[in-house]
């Protein structure tokens, strides 16, 4: 497979852009795909790794599938998949996988999620450390909106962008409402 921008195979791009204390590697626009995030998931050096960017980098479930059953990558604090093709199936898996039991930070800007993927996260034992949330540019629309208003689990979310969702001004008054979103001090609803 060709690669924009001259860009290396993966497996040579990690030690490149890990940092220098094994904690954040920044994979963003390099195109991995499915497959480069599978030798991802399955690379030893990467065990101590808490921030991860695969922002546009071709991705769809089945990668984030081998994110989450990964037996190295357990321990992320955060993570960024913008502009990638996750979906509600890869927001499902995400949210249903004790490897991102650490998250504070998650990004799923533009990534074609709708109501049932917020759902999900919204029912996700696993996510009710999150502190911050990007679902700007999807598809949640007001099912997505009450999703969120009726979450007990993302209780410590203090930051929520739904940006570009379809959200009509009742799913707005919803979540401006919501006592599960309490903490929340900012939220791009328009």
């Amino acid at each position: 497979m060709s690669k924009p921008f001259n860009d290396e195979p993966v497996e040579v791009l990690i030690p490149k852009l890990l940092s220098e204390d094994g904690k954040s590697l920044d994979l963003r626009l390099k195109y991995i795909g499915n497959g480069g995030l599978k030798i991802v998931a399955g690379t030893e050096t990467l065990r101590g790794l808490e921030v991860l960017n695969l922002e546009r980098n071709n991705i769809s479930p089945e990668g984030i599938r081998a994110l989450a059953e990964s037996p190295v990558i357990t321990g992320l604090v955060d993570l960024h998949l913008e502009r990638n093709d996750i979906g509600d199936e890869g927001t499902r898996i995400i949210a249903e996988s004790s490897n991102f039991s650490n998250l504070k930070y998650l990004n799923l800007w533009k990534n074609k999620v709708g109501s049932d993927g917020v759902k999900a996260l919204c029912q996700s034992l696993y996510l009710s450390r999150l502190v911050r949330l990007d679902m700007a540019q999807n598809n949640i629309g007001d099912e997505g909106a009450r999703a969120f208003s009726e979450s007990l689990t993302l209780s410590d979310l203090n930051y929520l962008d739904v940006f570009g969702n379809g959200i009509s001004s009742e799913g707005q008054e919803l979540l401006k409402n919501a006592e599960g979103l309490g903490k929340v001090q900012d939220m791009i609803l328009a």
